[in-house]
């Protein structure tokens, strides 16, 4: 567990939370509660704690007390957890599984108050719609399911997509709730339309490697993470961009290490992305995406060697707002320097800032 400052580039150790026997595969931080539960008052924000929801290869979820480092609480899986993903209310999230088993838990109880089992292969990635109600989940058997929240088995299956032919990896849900993206095996981002899940509406070409993380930077622009190592900025339904992959904004590694995973921070200034090789944990400025998506070019935003992404668009639907060109192109520039979408600086200062983690 580690401790950043922003304006001193520095990092700190704090902690190790030993929550789990095999290797940990997702965890993320749930609303803090009460040191003391059982008491009706109200919490002061000295009294509360933060808790980390974990799962595991060990076929466990667990919550740990990050200020205490003592697991607090834990619960057999069917089968590995692969995916986690925090919901509304107290000590509840979502976890989903190697099998394709999908559970919902309240930590103030010792079973899963939901469970799923329509997929048939690994969870890879969860998101909540914007009606607090519906969980999207994609997975290895290269589908989107929608589950109700509040209800089990068959009945809570809300609606589930036609077979992709690639496996879905990540997913986020954009446009005030009515467009939902994943991200694929291939490098293909399919958009669904909220509400009629059947089959992709759209889809936006660009990135050269699987899709394996995903993050909302606004309503219509989105950061992903790739196999090759780069993160980048895509566009999604906007209104003067349209569909396009807009450009890389930083890059783990000269060889290009996998990014395993994207997180923004509250305020949305930064955003924080976890990769194999070291330093495994960077943290980069949002400002040069936000740059991108309001239109400026990757040239202005980081100068003559900048690597520009390149994008191609298959519209499918278009009924929704945004350009109504078939196909978008964005050329890459020959024979430049390889590197973090010209951020040279912002990627050398995100490397020093975990050099020591």
């Amino acid at each position: 567990l580690h401790r950043f400052d922003v304006d001193e580039v520095s990092s700190e150790c704090v902690g190790k939370l030993v929550s789990h026997a095999e290797s940990c595969r997702a965890a993320r931080f749930l609303p803090p509660r009460s040191a003391s539960s059982s008491s009706s008052a109200p919490a002061s924000e000295d009294s509360m704690t933060a808790i980390l929801a974990s799962t595991s290869a060990d076929k466990f979820a667990a919550l740990t007390d990050v200020e205490t480092e003592k697991r607090v609480w834990r619960c057999k899986l069917r089968a590995a957890g692969s995916a986690l993903l925090p919901l509304n209310g107290v000590e509840r999230f979502a976890v989903g599984d190697d099998d394709g088993g999908l559970r919902v838990f309240d930590g103030r109880g010792k079973k899963a108050a939901v469970s799923w089992a329509e997929n048939s292969d690994f969870i890879s990635d969860l998101a909540v719609g914007s009606d607090g109600t519906s969980l999207c989940a994609t997975s290895g058997d290269g589908t989107l399911a929608v589950y109700d929240l509040r209800k089990s088995g068959e009945k809570g299956l809300i609606a589930m997509s036609d077979f992709q032919d690639d496996e879905l990896l990540s997913v986020a849900i954009v446009r005030e709730g009515k467009k939902v993206v994943c991200g694929t095996q291939t490098g293909i981002l399919p958009l669904f339309s909220w509400g009629d899940f059947g089959d992709q509406k759209d889809r936006i070409r660009g990135h050269t490697s699987s899709v394996d993380a995903m993050v909302k930077l606004t309503e219509d622009g989105i950061l992903t993470g790739s196999n090759d190592g780069k993160i980048r900025v895509a566009a999604i339904h906007s209104k003067s961009l349209g569909n396009a992959v807009l450009g890389v904004v930083g890059e783990h590694g000269e060889d290009g290490n996998p990014i395993e995973r994207l997180s923004l921070s509250p305020d949305g200034k930064y955003f924080a992305s976890a990769a194999h090789g070291e330093p495994a944990v960077q943290l980069w400025s949002t400002e040069a995406a936000h740059r991108l998506l309001n239109g400026e070019s990757v040239t202005a935003v980081f100068g003559a060697d900048a690597e520009e992404g390149e994008a191609e668009v298959d519209d499918s639907d278009s009924e929704d707002e945004g350009p109504t060109k078939k196909k978008r192109k964005m050329k890459d520039k020959k024979g430049k320097k390889k590197g973090a979408g010209g951020g040279n600086a912002n990627h050398q200062k995100a490397t020093s800032f975990f050099s020591g983690l």
